[in-house]
Order: structure tokens, then sequence, then C-alpha cells
């Protein structure tokens, strides 16, 4: 009797299908937004709000992580300790506006962006680029000149006589009003020290806040505009969507006081959803799409200099700066054998 109650006893304090979650290796916050890529190279999605990791059910194999503020990190699910892995933070050099003019007519920022796409689980696009954005100073809309783009895809292939069906990722663009903006027209940053969940709706998704005093940076970020539920479909003339997540976010440099757009880091987006398109050679394709921006520098210049830039071509060929995040082991893998 006594053996059994013991056994009984054991059975209650053992983990069932406890969830592997990751964490900033620094303050021990959840990491949320990493995409998540198992054996063979396949990406099986996105950490949660609270850190934890997508693996189907039983997985044991090696995952890799990859995050925008985050090393990439890889490991072996039999190797983690405590259900929980820790991220080392990415040292990431944060420009400094070079003053010029004693009245410039634009703020120009440089960035580095790339983005790629996740269809049926399977990486099958990537583009990268270097902008410049000219962002007035009094009146006027934000322009954006490429310097350098880059195209990538997976070799088309037939199954069954249906297409797969590839497309480019968009790149994110800056705008006059950001997250930033919102967040604190909302009042969510009167307080210099605020930090973790701001608003939190019936769906599920939230707005929040991660303010870290060490490193001098202040990230404001919404997680899934559909979650909580099975997501939202729309119909459009035959094409149906169906959306599943949402996330964003915007990192800036706080050294120098309150941040404006001026003291961007970084940007991010994710977005997963699934496109089936009318006809029979077509199959319904679900499709995770990463954006990533990064300020590479920040400057000024005269409505003359502008016009003049605008101008100008594009180089054929895109280099990636110094200091960019490497993509993750199976990514890169997979790039490579893009054309």
């Amino acid at each position: 009797m006594n053996r059994l109650l013991l056994l009984f006893l054991m059975f209650l304090v053992m983990p069932v299908n406890a969830q592997i979650r990751i964490v900033d290796g620094t303050d021990g916050c959840p990491v949320q937004a990493a995409s998540v890529f198992v054996d063979g190279g396949k990406c099986v999605g996105v950490s949660g709000t609270d850190g934890t990791l997508p693996l189907p059910k039983g997985y044991k194999g090696t995952v890799t992580v990859q995050h925008i503020n985050y090393t990439s990190h890889e490991f072996r699910t039999d190797t983690v300790s405590n259900n929980t892995v820790r991220l080392t933070p990415y040292t990431y050099a944060i420009p400094e506006v070079t003053a010029k003019y004693e009245r410039p007519d634009y703020l120009v920022i440089t960035a580095y962006e790339r983005s790629y796409m996740i269809t049926d689980s399977v990486p099958s696009s990537f583009s990268d680029a270097v902008f410049d954005y000219y962002i007035p100073l009094r009146h006027g809309r934000i322009r954006r000149k490429g310097l350098s783009t880059r195209n990538l895809h997976k070799i088309r292939q037939k199954e069954n006589g249906q297409s797969e069906y590839y497309t480019s990722p968009t790149m994110i663009k800056l705008k006059k009003r950001s997250l930033l903006d919102k967040f604190r027209d909302k009042g969510y940053l009167d307080d210099s020290i605020a930090n973790g969940i701001m608003k939190r709706s019936r769906n599920g998704s939230i707005q929040a806040i991660k303010n870290d005093t060490v490193a001098k940076t202040l990230t404001v970020y919404t997680d899934s505009a559909f979650g909580g539920s099975e997501g939202k479909s729309y119909n459009f003339f035959g094409m149906k969507f169906h959306f599943y997540s949402y996330k964003k976010s915007e990192t800036y440099d706080t050294r120098h006081g309150t941040p404006t757009l001026r003291n961007l880091v970084s940007m991010y987006e994710y977005l997963d959803m699934s496109l089936n398109l009318p006809g029979k050679k077509f199959k319904e394709v679900r499709g995770q799409t990463f954006e990533e921006l990064y300020v590479t520098g920040i400057r000024h210049c005269t409505k003359k200099e502008m016009k003049a830039a605008m101008k100008a071509e594009a180089q054929l060929t895109v280099t990636v700066p110094q200091g960019i995040p490497p993509l993750s082991a199976p990514l890169a893998e997979a790039v490579s054998r893009m054309n």
C-alpha cells in the first residue's frame, strides 16, 4: 500500500508534456516572437508571450531559435535544464546623429532590412536591402530610396499537378506615426520606468513595454492581433485568407532621454496566415513572414541633397553592414540554396 501511495505521489509531481521556454539571459524575462527551427530546417512557429516554444508533442532533437535582439541559439531538447533556455542579448551598435546643418530639411535614417517567408514550415523566399529614409523635420511625407536590393526564392516545383505558390516577402516601411507614438498617446510612457504588459484585450492580444535600464533601450511591442482565438478569415474575389497571428516591435535608444524616431535601433514584424487561391492547380499554403529592420546610420541633409539622392541609381548587390546579427544556421543554409 505504501509503495502504491509513493508511486501515486511521484506521478503527481512529474512534469507532463512540459513546454520549453526561452528567457532573457540577463533579467530572466520571457522572449517572445523568436522564430523556432527543428531538425530538417523546418520552422514550427514563434515563441509565445511567455517564451514557450511551439515544438511538436514529444519532439526530441535539435532546436534553433532566432530573435532580432538575441544571439541565435541551438540546443537539444534533452539537454535543457528546468525546461528553460537562456538567450544572450545581442549587442548592436547604436549610431549617433551627425549634425551638419543649422537648419536641415531632413533627418536621414539608413537601414538594413531583411525579410524571409516560411511556406508550410519550409523557408521559401528571402529578401534584403539597404534603404535611406528621408524624414522631413517640418512637414511632408517620408521618402524611401533603395540603395541595393536582393530577392531570392526556393526553386518552384509541381506536386500532383498542383503548383506551389511563392511570393517575395514585403519590407517594413518607416512611418511618421510609429508604434512608440501610439503608446505615448495612450499614456503608457508617462512613467519613465514603465515595464511589462500595459494592456491585455479579451481576445488575448497584448501591448507591452520592455525597459532595459542596463542596455539603455526601450522596446514597445504588440503580440498577436488574433491571439486567444482561431484567427480571422476573409474572402476576396475567391481568394481565401486566414490570419492566425501578428506581432510587431520597435526598439529605441534611451541614452539621451525620451526616445523619438531619431533614436530608433531596430524594428520587427511577424505575420502568420494561410492563402487559398481559386482553381485546382493551386493548393492552400500557410505562410509565415518575418521582417527585420536595423538602423545603421543617421544624418541630416537639405532638400536639394534629397532630390539628388532620389535620382541616383541603386547598386546591384547587397552588402550586409557589419554588426548585423547573422541568420540562424538552418535559415542560412536554406537561403544559400535559393536563386
